[in-house]
């Protein structure tokens, strides 16, 4: 029996465990927040991190905590030296924002928030599509009904949206070239003459004595730290660092979201997508078709040179009239003139890049190629030149007949096509985490003497000539500093790289020993990932959406060719009768797609300019169709089906071409992990440097 009383119990404990949510929330809210306003960005994006994680970031109690991430980011971006660390904070604060409202629709400041930061990425980037997208968002928080006139915000919302028009209308989009210079550390500049005076000194020594240098002793190196005024903080952040772990490696690689830590990038790499992104796996049913590698290959051995067009016609009337056929190579014909013009050039160049680069990515859909090569065939100019002589040399199936296109058109295809090929975070991110990444590596090993405390410098330093990178950081234990005695020291290098030393940075030492270190950028770029993921979901729900509404729009037209199949006039009935009785056949069954296709059949009848996703009660649809299926003649619902068509085409070339390039770009995202790395070398040496001078 039911138990009211049980019921009524497991209500009110779920209403208090929301509440008791809501509280905890709001306590790690406020002390984010101080914390942000301390300026202490590092801790503030510990907590409000941990809260989203600990929710799936999907509550609304985490909403408070999305913008308070955002306003961190933005914070972030304006503090920021160069363009592309400046852009992925203000992507993620754009993400932080838009998961705020999309949580809490009321909330004003996480629109005015997401409006700022993309009229800052349209500033940075030169793209004026963050401009629309940053007017979009100022007048969806207009739009909120809990605005009042007098609030500061409703003022500040309008001056965005003022502000985005402007940007939009003086069209000054220029492209910023970014700046990916490395920013490298501050160097100790040493005067020549020291350095010449020390090399000769070192050219002095004896083999013996240049092989003990590369013992250290790390007892009197935390003394001689002692002595040189550090503080008793800044000693344990060292020490710390100098401490060998039980895996033996200076290098790891930490999650900065739980305690996680592995000694393994792909271990970590896994560990992040399984427990902290929730990668989507799609149906393969539903995945979009990439062109194959014939017509891969095709485009890419293509010398894509704009065709004289005119003296093409000339050309084909001669071989029309000789019976010559034109010969195509893996879709290149030589014998079409080529123009005399730099402007078609230049942009067929640049729209060759973008389908070569897709090609490599396997990014191009068959959807996109399928539309190129429709515009073209109808726009391209060919005067008096019958189809049949084309389609004898399968003009419209090899890439070059693009070539033929006017500078308009290829102006046009050009831009449609770069919208779906391109997407600037992916190289904005990657080029960050290359450079970030870069300076994490060290090329010297340290090894430790058995049951002393002495650390055993690289034997390569006594050696000259460079040496690669040490990006494993195994530590590798001796008995004693005997492992020297083969070493036969040659050159001064050593003498260099003693006084190439960095600048001791105390915020440094402590996020390395903290293993906080790129904690700020590692999190905004997980922020993008995430948003990469989530996309993912999305487009493949939009896209089973348009293809379910595809094919029953193509049950439809099988429908009315099927009446226009009746060679006896008196067996055809009109098609919106047809449609009509089939409706009513289908009301009574109970499946997936009945509901879509009562609203294909009510648009068709509607003249709809696009589908209309909507649900409705099969009465009501019925009614409609019915009021209409006496009136409606069939050459209007022959219009209204291709005008249909013709929109999910466009739309499925669109969502087919993001679901490519949202799988490559999140694919490439992936390498963000090499930010996880933490290799306290990077402090160690430096130290090492110091004591040896």
């Amino acid at each position: 029996p039911f138990d009211h009383k049980e019921t009524h119990h497991f209500l009110k404990k779920i209403e208090t465990a929301e509440k008791s949510d809501y509280k905890d929330s709001e306590n790690t809210y406020d002390l984010a927040k101080e914390l942000f306003e301390e300026s202490d960005h590092i801790k503030a994006l510990e907590i409000t991190e941990k809260t989203i994680s600990d929710h799936h970031g999907l509550k609304k109690s985490c909403s408070p905590h999305h913008q308070l991430q955002g306003d961190i980011f933005f914070s972030l971006a304006r503090k920021a030296d160069t363009t592309d660390i400046k852009c992925v904070y203000l992507f993620a604060s754009v993400d932080a924002y838009s998961m705020s409202s999309l949580l809490c629709p009321d909330s004003v400041s996480s629109f005015y928030g997401c409006a700022r930061s993309l009229i800052e990425l349209g500033d940075q980037l030169g793209i004026n599509s963050f401009y629309k997208k940053a007017e979009s968002k100022a007048r969806r928080g207009l739009s909120v009904k809990m605005l009042k006139p007098q609030d500061d915000l409703k003022a500040e919302l309008e001056d965005l949206i003022n502000l985005a028009t402007w940007k939009m209308n003086i069209n000054e989009a220029m492209l910023v070239k970014i700046n990916v210079a490395n920013q490298m550390q501050g160097q100790c500049k040493v005067d020549t003459y020291v350095i010449d005076r020390l090399k000769n000194l070192w050219g002095k020594l004896d083999e013996k004595t240049k092989r003990e240098f590369l013992v250290v002793d790390s007892t009197s190196l935390i003394d001689y730290l002692h002595d040189n005024i550090y503080d008793k903080k800044m000693i344990e952040h060292i020490s710390k660092c100098l401490c060998v772990d039980d895996e033996l490696g200076w290098r790891w690689w930490k999650c900065r979201i739980c305690p996680q830590v592995n000694y393994c990038f792909t271990d970590c790499k896994w560990h992040i997508l399984d427990k902290h992104v929730h990668e989507f796996l799609p149906r393969n049913c539903s995945r979009p078709k990439r062109v194959d590698k014939f017509l891969a290959d095709m485009i890419c051995c293509g010398n894509w040179e704009p065709v004289d067009t005119s003296r093409a016609v000339d050309l084909i009337k001669a071989r029309v009239k000789g019976r010559e056929e034109f010969i195509y190579v893996n879709g290149w014909c030589n014998d079409w003139p080529v123009a005399k013009d730099e402007e078609r050039k230049e942009i067929l160049r640049q729209f060759a890049e973008v389908l070569k680069s897709s090609c490599s990515n396997d990014t191009l859909p068959c959807s996109l190629w399928d539309w190129l090569i429709d515009y073209t065939e109808e726009n391209v100019n060919l005067p008096h030149v019958p189809g049949c002589y084309l389609d004898r040399w399968s003009f419209f199936k090899n890439p070059q007949c693009i070539c033929f296109l006017d500078l308009k058109s290829l102006k046009y295809i050009l831009e449609y096509v770069k919208q779906f090929t391109t997407d600037v975070r992916t190289g904005l991110v990657l080029a960050v985490v290359d450079r970030l990444g870069a300076k994490s590596l060290v090329n010297e090993r340290i090894d430790l003497e058995r049951g002393g405390l002495n650390l055993l410098l690289d034997e390569r330093l006594l050696y000259e000539g460079e040496h690669g990178f040490d990006d494993l950081g195994t530590v590798r234990t001796f008995k004693s500093t005997e492992i020297y005695e083969h070493v036969i020291p040659k050159g001064d290098e050593i003498v260099s790289w003693v006084l190439d030393c960095p600048e001791i940075d105390t915020n440094f030492v402590s996020q390395v020993a903290e293993g906080v270190h790129n904690l700020e950028i590692w999190l905004a770029v997980l922020r993008i990932v995430r948003s990469t993921a989530r996309k993912e979901v999305s487009y493949y729900s939009k896209r089973d959406k348009l293809q379910t509404y595809a094919n029953m729009l193509g049950e439809a037209e099988a429908l009315c060719d099927k009446e226009d199949k009746w060679r006896n006039a008196y067996q055809r009935s009109r098609y919106a009768l047809t449609f009509r009785s089939v409706c009513e056949r289908r009301v009574t069954q109970d499946n997936a797609t009945k509901c879509c296709f009562l609203n294909v059949v009510r648009d068709v009848l509607q003249g709809a300019e696009s589908p209309r996703f909507e649900v409705l009660q099969d009465k009501e649809f019925m009614e409609c169709i019915s009021e209409l299926s006496t009136t409606v003649q069939n050459d209007v619902i022959r219009r209204s089906m291709c005008r249909l068509r013709k929109w999910l085409n466009e739309k499925l070339v669109l969502i087919d071409s993001k679901i490519l390039l949202n799988e490559w770009t999140y694919k490439k995202l992936l390498a963000f992990a090499k930010l996880s790395a933490i290799d306290n070398r990077l402090v160690v040496l430096p130290l090492v440097k110091m004591f040896l001078q």
